[in-house]
Order: structure tokens, then sequence, then C-alpha cells
């Protein structure tokens, strides 16, 4: 309860505060259509379906991070650490590329010639070969954390690499649009992503309570589970596709925002306990809000100017990364 009223603050918040400052007064008669058409113009256009669309990234981000630090038994686990979102980012730049040269420079990413409904879709399949890459070469007669946690920093190096190298080679008008969106950015999202991230939503959320309790037999370890009759390897990999699904979709909306489920999912873990469906009702919530207030923090710190939510999520997350690694480490 007491983080529902705190995202509603934060939903309220966002409503009010940005370049323009509105009064509370303002966003009521706005939301009820009897506010100026600045005011309604600014808060169902603008303000409303970013803060809406952030609420569902922090979700997307969050479920991603407990299944996959669940399934490796690693409380460094992330998307990002283990290189899907640098696969879907990947995938989404040369997505952006491709289209600037079959349609011309209308392909930026803010007036896309391909349909914005597509991107999930790309991102996800980029996101896919990556996690495929990362469990092909942390696999040795089966597959450890540990392997797949340094195959995953690997891979996302080499990802990332690569995505640069795209952008320095394409000298398009375009650049400057894609390296925000590559920040990881809320930065000019309406109704339209939000309308096309919703179906990926609610395809994951429907395939991942058929694979809970598989999860949780995973974190007893390999060896337990499989005397329980649980066919390890296959649960694995079914409960990565589905972390895939809920990271590599976002990341086709908004970019690559970093650290989400791995500070997210910690504290979920530290208030509920080691049982992943607890964590799944807590986790979401404060990922959102993490979202939430990480977005209205970068509009605010440099009015008129926005920092990307990933700067501000990364700032966040590199000193909590250390701070976990050197606690395994001690």
């Amino acid at each position: 309860m007491l983080l529902l009223a705190l995202i509603a603050v934060a939903l309220v918040l966002n409503l009010l505060y940005g370049a323009v400052t509105l009064t509370p007064l303002q966003v009521w008669r706005a939301l009820n259509g009897e506010g100026d058409a600045v005011a309604t113009d600014i808060v169902w256009n603008l303000r409303l379906p970013r803060v809406l669309l952030g609420l569902l990234v922090g979700v997307h981000f969050a479920i991603a991070g407990s299944v996959l630090q669940a399934v490796m038994r690693n409380p460094l686990a992330d998307a990002g650490v283990l290189g899907i979102n640098a696969g879907a980012s990947l995938a989404a730049v040369l997505a952006f590329v491709m289209a600037e040269r079959v349609w011309g420079d209308s392909g930026s990413y803010s007036a896309l010639s391909i349909s914005l409904d597509w991107l999930p879709l790309i991102s996800s399949g980029g996101g896919i070969l990556a996690a495929a890459a990362v469990y092909r070469l942390g696999w040795s007669r089966g597959v450890t954390p540990v392997r797949l946690v340094l195959s995953g920093i690997a891979v996302a190096s080499v990802l990332n690499a690569l995505a640069t190298g795209v952008l320095a080679g394409w000298g398009s008008m375009n650049t400057e649009t894609v390296l925000i969106w590559l920040a990881g950015s809320l930065f000019g999202r309406g109704w339209e992503h939000l309308w096309a991230l919703l179906p990926w939503t609610l395809l994951a959320l429907s395939l991942l309570p058929l694979l809970l309790a598989g999860a949780n037999l995973l974190q007893l370890g390999d060896d337990v589970a499989s005397s329980l009759g649980l066919r390890v390897e296959l649960w694995r990999f079914a409960l990565l596709l589905v972390a895939v699904l809920f990271a590599a979709s976002a990341v086709g909306v908004v970019g690559p925002i970093g650290f989400i489920g791995l500070i997210v999912a910690q504290i979920a873990r530290l208030c509920c306990g080691p049982d992943l469906r607890l964590q799944l009702v807590l986790g979401p919530l404060f990922g959102a809000l993490l979202v939430m207030l990480s977005d209205l923090l970068g509009r605010l710190l440099l009015v008129p100017a926005e920092i990307p939510i990933g700067v501000i999520t990364s700032l966040l997350g590199v000193p909590f990364f250390i701070y976990l690694l050197a606690r395994r480490q001690a």
C-alpha cells in the first residue's frame, strides 16, 4: 500500500513539473477536459503518456532482473550485465539504419517510416540472439551462473562496440536522436509508444505464472532441482526467454535503461525473502517508482534541458553494483 501511494505521488509530480510548471488546479482541469489548450496539451499529449510508459518500463526491467537473478542464483545478474540490452540495442540501431536507407531521412526514431509496433519485436529478436550467444558461450556440460555472467559481460562489450561503430559509420542527421535513445530516455514518448509496448507486457505476463514453480526450485541449486524431477536446462532456458521478452521489448521503445533490474530485485529480496512469487509483487512496484522518479529528476536538474533516464539510473546502479561485488568477494 505504501508503494502504491508513493507511485501515485510520483505520477502527480510528473504531471506537475517539467520545463513548464503547472498548478494542481491546471492539471485537474486538463484531466477533466476543462483546462486551457496549452495545459491540456502538456498533460494529455506529453506528460501523462510519458509517465505511464515509465511505469510500464519499470515493471518490465524489474521483472526481468528478478527472474534473471533467481535463475542464475547471482545477485549481479541483470539484463544489461548479461548482454540482453546490448543485443536489443544493436538490433534497433540496425533497424534505424535500414529504415533510412530504404525510406530516406524520415527513418529517424521520432518519425519512423517502419511501424513503431515492429521495434519491440526487432529488439526482442536481438535480445534473444544475444542471450543465445551468452548461453552458448557459458555452456560447458551445463551452465553455471558465473560463466553466464562472464559471458554476458563479454558479449555486451562486443555488441555495444558494434552499435557504436554502426552509428559512427552512419553519418546521418538522425544520429543524435538515436544516441539519445541509446542513453535510455523517455523524451518524446507518447501514447503510440505505450500501445506498442503493452501487447508485449501482456504476452510476457501470461507466460510468467507458468514458470514460477520451476524458478523457485532453481534457486535451490541444480542438483536439488534435478533430484526433485525438474529438467534444469529446459526450465532455465524458458525463464531466460521470458526475461528477454520483458527487457528487450522495453529497450525497443525507450532504449537500454541499465541497472533497474539489478537494484530493484535486491530491494524486493530484502523486503520479502527468496520466494520469487513475492518478489514479483513488490519488485515491479519498486521498478515503476524508480523509473518515474529518475525521469522526473532528469527533467528537473537542468531545466529546460533533460538528462536521459539511463544516465540517472547508471549513477545509482554502478555504485550499487560495486557494493554487491565487493560484498560477494568479502
